[in-house]
């Protein structure tokens, strides 16, 4: 219970920020809150119970992602000239683009902003100063973004991603 009670707000922010639902956040929490006690002998036995419930809570939102993926129309995805919402668009185009980084940014990117470890922990954990661990991280977002671009022509305005233009 004391992992839970020191990651419940992180976890809950981390959901909140990717769901954009509080319902669907309370809902993922309760699921990873029922794994962890339906598994409470081999929770209760790791060593860093934290790691754990960031993994849990991670792979329930994706799974919960996959699950509304597979239930829409996907033959509408793959008309060709179907105008797809820009977070779909961004869906398909950043798996194509994240491996495609170095290691060391992709490593950075997936554990700290994908995963919600913050960067204080991701300093520790890699044996980096806070500091040198920002500034990796912001030369990794640099990265992706120019690579966002680049390569799925992504147009940004300065409230964020508004639109994707079609490749001439």
């Amino acid at each position: 219970m004391k992992a839970w009670q020191e990651t419940e707000s992180t976890l809950y922010g981390w959901l909140i920020k990717q769901t954009q639902s509080q319902d669907e956040t309370e809902d993922i929490m309760q699921e990873v809150f029922l794994k962890a006690l339906s598994n409470s002998e081999r929770f209760c036995s790791l060593q860093d119970g934290k790691s754990w419930l960031f993994k849990m809570t991670k792979n329930q939102f994706i799974d919960r992602w996959r699950r509304k993926i597979e239930s829409e129309d996907i033959s509408d995805l793959e008309a060709p000239d179907a105008t797809l919402p820009v977070m779909k668009q961004l869906q398909t185009c950043l798996p194509r683009i994240l491996p495609t980084l170095s290691e060391s940014d992709r490593h950075i990117i997936e554990v700290c902003d994908l995963n919600g470890v913050t960067q204080s922990e991701y300093a520790r954990t890699q044996g980096l100063t806070l500091p040198a661990t920002k500034a990796r991280l912001r030369r990794a977002r640099i990265e992706l973004k120019q690579r966002l671009i680049d390569e799925c022509h992504v147009v940004q305005d300065r409230s964020g991603v508004c639109n994707f233009k079609r490749a001439q």
